[in-house]
């Protein structure tokens, strides 16, 4: 059972409105295989929500198990007060409307131009036609897509393509927004530009956004909550700015390694003498705080600062140093634990400590 990282975050929690509600939910495939084990998750209204874990950890499976693309084995689907596995035909149909989907591939009808693929969401809805051409005309503007209405998805980039999908998942007005690996098939400027859009669509129409992946660059860049995936279960989840500060769990470790201040081999490696040195984490207040001076002066200890930087998270920046303290061991013990009293999170590297 993943655990809640913030007190702050458990009162803002129970005060918001779950959109999306996930009750033991469970996967087994007619070959045995168990892709969901018994997960529960709740997502909040407005939250844009990143999943991510390795090839194989059942994200893409979760995800669809929302708007009941996949049916679960077991558990219970609420969605907007829903409860997801009682609908069917038509009624299934029309709480669907509201989730908007997006996929790695694109998923466009070749043989349908801009205007008729977003078009083709309001037809199946049964939309008029004066009606259908007024939202397409919207929609294009809103995803930057009016001189394209007329080409074909042959003659359209990935990002167009993906802006076209985008488009057509917004088309009936939801109020979820789910991305199967939206970004995956795209290159960095291209994703970034379709998460620059995301970030603007879900401010201007106040969505909920599930995504999931495997590029920790996009839960950082967009998402305020952030849940890991393991072997069909949640393992980890929390604020962005939490996990990215102080991750518990071996995968999450693992999935944001290669973040600032650097590789720490790399800085190790430039040293005759590994003791004493330490990666300080600080997040919220306590990065414009003047930490580090009060500790050489308080504990009379020298502090080289090897290596430094500042992450601009969605929800919090996060600054990271990596330090190599001098002086006497009972002071830099001394100053390490005061900085922890501060709420620092600190971390030895190399060597006896």
């Amino acid at each position: 059972m993943y655990k809640i990282r913030s007190n702050e975050y458990l009162i803002f929690y129970l005060k918001e409105f779950a959109i999306i509600t996930l009750k033991n939910i469970t996967k087994t495939y007619p070959n045995g295989f168990c892709a969901i084990k018994n997960l529960s998750l709740e997502v909040q209204a407005g939250d844009i929500v990143g999943i991510i874990g390795y090839s194989g950890a059942g994200k893409s499976t979760l995800i669809r198990i929302i708007n009941r693309l996949e049916e679960p084995t077991s558990g219970h689907i609420i969605v907007n007060n829903t409860d997801m596995l009682a609908l069917k035909g038509k009624a299934l149909q029309k709480v669907r409307q509201k989730i908007g989907m997006i996929f790695q591939h694109f998923n466009l009808l070749s043989s349908r131009n801009v205007f008729g693929n977003v078009a083709f969401a309001l037809e199946i809805a049964g939309w008029e036609r004066q009606k259908i051409a007024q939202r397409v005309k919207e929609l294009l503007e809103l995803v930057g897509l009016s001189q394209k209405a007329e080409f074909y998805p042959s003659q359209l980039s990935g990002g167009q393509k993906q802006r076209v999908a985008i488009a057509r998942a917004l088309a009936n007005h939801p109020h979820i927004l789910l991305c199967d690996e939206a970004t995956s098939a795209l290159d960095t400027k291209t994703t970034q530009s379709i998460l620059e859009l995301l970030k603007d669509i879900q401010k201007k129409l106040n969505l909920t956004i599930v995504l999931i992946t495997h590029q920790i660059e996009v839960v950082r860049e967009i998402c305020n909550q952030m849940c890991v995936m393991s072997d069909g279960e949640i393992i980890e989840r929390g604020l962005v700015h939490e996990l990215f500060a102080n991750p518990l769990h071996k995968v999450t470790k693992e999935l944001i390694s290669y973040l600032p201040p650097s590789d720490s081999k790399h800085i190790l490696a430039h040293l005759s003498d590994h003791s004493h040195v330490y990666k300080i984490i600080f997040t919220g207040k306590n990065a414009n705080q003047p930490l580090i001076s009060d500790v050489i002066k308080r504990f009379d200890i020298d502090a080289n600062i090897l290596s430094g930087n500042i992450e601009d998270l969605r929800t919090q920046s996060v600054a990271y140093l990596v330090i190599k303290f001098g002086g006497e061991i009972d002071q830099i013990m001394a100053s390490i634990a005061y900085l922890q009293q501060k709420g620092l999170t600190i971390e030895p590297l190399g060597g006896v400590q």
